[in-house]
């Protein structure tokens, strides 16, 4: 659990004013004559003390809900070492040292200021447990506000060999990239929850049979039929040596044979050598209390029974309105600097292999598997 420290210098980080002001004559300003007054005295004596910067000490809650004074001497030398190693790394000079009589607290925002300026990435400072560390992150390019929605009621119309195959696909697929179902999201919960804000007696007889359709659906996805199918995905495999039997599969028909073509191009999404796109969710605005949380990646790539029922139709409706009120969480490299970092951070390119050739066969799988089977 990591919790966003703001330091007033990120562009999407919470401000704390550090208070140093200063004061001066203006460039482009006529100098005023002075005015006359006896020598034995200075005019207003109390304006012209120096104030003093005002930046207390920051205490926030842990993932532990603990109150904790993070802007400590330890947190500052930590993080001090951790910029000098990445400076060092780069090869270039850390354009801050943390001397003088300021506070700790406003050390920590200009070190924060130092390290900004020597890396061309973005920068976070991140309260992990009771320590202040570095993040480093990347923006990856992807579809804003998309839901990648997989089905399994078209199944139900397979026999045999295929049937096991396709279903023992989808199993290790949503497995490899830690896929939740439909109703691991609050979206879900939003959806069912509309349905007693109905007031049922303003209703014709048609809306009322929708309504029996749609609370009926609900159940089975709860606790019947549906519950038991997409549970069923998260346990035990339907078929051993899944690429063997791909190979040896004898389609049926022309629709099978495509299906197994999909299948066969989607192995490579689930390879040895391909990272897990939930590795990348990381939310660079997070805070502890937001009026609306913006969707994570993993409510974004989803299990469902079917792309065309209504309580799906339903979610989808509830996610548009979400980001309506905050921003989409895309994928994010990110890694958190210590002072035995030995490596540049150098995000990879992987979201975007995976989102373009993802989308485009994710496209043609759903396509084909909900309207040609």
């Amino acid at each position: 659990m990591y919790t966003t420290y703001g330091t007033g210098f990120g562009k999407f980080s919470q401000t704390y004013h550090i208070g140093t002001r200063k004061y001066g004559h203006k460039p482009g300003h006529q100098k005023q004559e002075e005015k006359k007054t006896p020598s034995s005295r200075k005019p207003h004596g109390f304006l012209n003390t120096r104030i003093p910067s005002i930046a207390p000490d920051l205490y926030v809650e842990n993932d532990r809900d603990v109150t904790v004074n993070v802007t400590t001497k330890e947190n500052l030398d930590f993080l001090y070492r951790s910029a000098m190693k990445y400076a060092q790394l780069l090869d270039v000079e850390l354009p801050y040292h943390p001397t003088g009589r300021t506070s700790i607290r406003e050390k920590i925002c200009l070190l924060y200021n130092a390290l900004d300026s020597i890396v061309s990435h973005h920068v976070n400072l991140e309260l992990v447990g009771d320590r202040l560390q570095f993040c480093i992150y990347h923006f990856h390019e992807w579809p804003d506000y998309t839901l990648f929605l997989i089905p399994i009621d078209f199944t139900e119309r397979l026999k045999g060999e295929i049937k096991r195959i396709t279903l023992e696909f989808i199993r290790r697929f949503i497995k490899y990239h830690r896929m939740m179902d439909i109703t691991d999201t609050p979206y879900f919960e939003m959806s069912e929850s509309y349905i007693d804000c109905v007031d049922f007696e303003q209703l014709d007889n048609e809306e009322k049979k929708d309504l029996y359709r749609k609370e009926k659906l609900f159940r089975s996805y709860e606790k019947g039929r549906i519950h038991r199918k997409l549970c069923r995905m998260y346990t035990k495999a339907f078929c051993r040596n899944l690429e063997e039997h791909i190979r040896n599969c004898n389609p049926s028909n022309a629709k099978e044979r495509k299906l197994l073509e999909l299948i066969n191009e989607g192995m490579s999404l689930i390879s040895n050598d391909s990272p897990h796109i939930m590795n990348y969710d990381y939310d660079f605005a997070s805070e502890r209390e937001k009026d609306f949380e913006p969707p994570p990646l993993n409510y974004q790539i989803l299990l469902v029974y079917s792309i065309t029922d209504m309580v799906t139709k339903d979610v989808e409706s509830c996610f548009s309105a979400d980001c309506q009120e905050t921003y989409n969480q895309t994928p994010v490299s990110f890694i958190f600097i210590t002072p035995e970092t030995e490596e540049l951070f150098k995000p990879n390119n992987y979201p975007e292999r995976f989102e373009k050739w993802f989308e485009k066969w994710f496209e043609k799988f759903v396509e084909h598997v909900t309207y040609n089977l």
